[in-house]
This record gives structure tokens, C-alpha cells and sequence, in this order.
């Protein structure tokens, strides 16, 4: 009988898997609660725009700062609770593949995003209102138009104020490039269900 292959979790591919439920959180924190959490959202702007230079954790400023996604996502992985977590995970998961198979797409948001590197260097300030509805802008003319469409579900109240809008884009985008570093680190939709939890394990460690 043939052996089936042992699918090793690195500290890699939970931090990158720990960034994007992050950036999913601070999107239910704000569409369903209308709670605008600073630091981890400056966090998640950080992975958008920084350079990555091999290492997940500082490219969002250190593991640390990571500490909040991991938590979640050994949570939800051990006991899920939040349907709409689940559905948003498997959204973005798409959405990275489907910008891997349509290059000028993908081409697209990189000529966007270093725009609003630009300006986020003139403004020095990585969240400024300029910066965030630029990289909202890039969302709606790259990835809105394609499918699975993300709807984000939470209150009219919050969903419907420009600001939130375009923080909740932002957040998806920032979500979905950390997809990107967690497939480059070996992660896959295939592994998550086989190995489960051997990921909830991993990111209980590196919590």
C-alpha cells in the first residue's frame, strides 16, 4: 500500500496563514461591530505595501504583531464558529489563484500598489485617507469583478460608511497577498483540510 506523503507545517506558513485571519478579523471587527483597530489594520497595510524580503513576520513588523491572526486562527480551525470566517478564508484562497492565472490583473495591482507606496511616502503615514482609498480604488477595478465575489456581511450602519467601505477593500486585498506569502511558504486549500490539526497544533506553538 502506497505511503501517503508527510505534509510538514512551517513557521511560515502560520504566520502567513496567521496575517490573513487577521486581516479577515479587523473586516468582522468593522462590518459587524464598527471597530476601527488601528495597529493590526496599519499591520496588515504593511504586508499590502512592504517589501518582502523571505521572512512573513517582518514584513508585518514582527511575529508579535501577528500574534492576534494566529490566535484566530488556531480558534477557528479547532472550533469553528463564525461562518462567515470560513467563507471569506475560502474567497480570498480563490481569488489568489484565479490572480495567478490572469497576469494582467495581477500586473495591474502592483503598478496600483506602488502608487500608493508613493504616496503613503509623501504622507508618511501608511493609513492616511489618500493611501487607503487608493488601494480600495485598486480592489474595485482588479478583483471586485471577479469570482467568488466577497460579500462581506455585518450592519447597513457600518457597511454603508465610505470610510469602512474602503478600509473593508483594503483589508480583502491585504488578505489576499497574505494568502499569496502563505501559498509561497507551502501552504495550500489541500493541506488545510489534510492537515489540520497539525496547523492548529503549529500556531498554538507560535502563539
Amino acid at each position: 500500500m502506497r505511503r501517503q506523503p508527510v505534509l510538514s507545517v512551517s513557521r511560515e506558513e502560520i504566520l502567513g496563514l496567521g496575517a490573513v485571519f487577521l486581516c479577515l478579523s479587523e473586516i468582522r471587527a468593522i462590518a459587524e461591530r464598527g471597530q476601527y483597530n488601528t495597529t493590526p489594520i496599519k499591520a496588515c497595510l504593511e504586508g499590502l505595501l512592504g517589501q518582502y524580503d523571505n521572512s512573513v513576520g517582518a514584513l508585518y513588523g514582527g511575529p508579535e504583531i501577528l500574534k492576534p491572526g494566529v490566535q484566530a486562527l488556531a480558534q477557528h480551525l479547532s472550533q469553528p464558529q463564525a461562518m462567515q470566517l470560513t467563507q471569506y478564508l475560502l474567497g480570498v484562497i480563490q481569488l489568489d489563484r484565479k490572480l495567478q492565472k490572469q497576469p494582467h490583473r495581477f500586473q495591474g495591482i502592483l503598478t496600483g500598489l506602488e502608487r500608493t507606496r508613493e504616496q503613503a511616502r509623501y504622507f508618511d503615514q501608511i493609513d492616511h485617507q489618500s493611501v487607503m482609498f487608493g488601494i480600495a480604488e485598486i480592489y474595485a477595478e482588479q478583483v471586485s469583478g471577479l469570482t467568488p465575489r466577497i460579500m462581506v456581511q455585518g450592519h447597513a450602519q457600518y457597511l454603508q460608511e465610505e470610510r469602512n467601505a474602503a478600509t473593508i477593500r483594503c483589508l480583502l486585498l491585504s488578505a489576499i497577498r497574505a494568502c499569496g506569502l502563505w501559498r509561497m511558504a507551502g501552504g495550500s486549500r489541500f493541506k488545510l483540510v489534510l492537515r489540520r490539526g497539525a496547523i492548529v497544533e503549529a500556531a498554538r506553538r507560535y502563539a
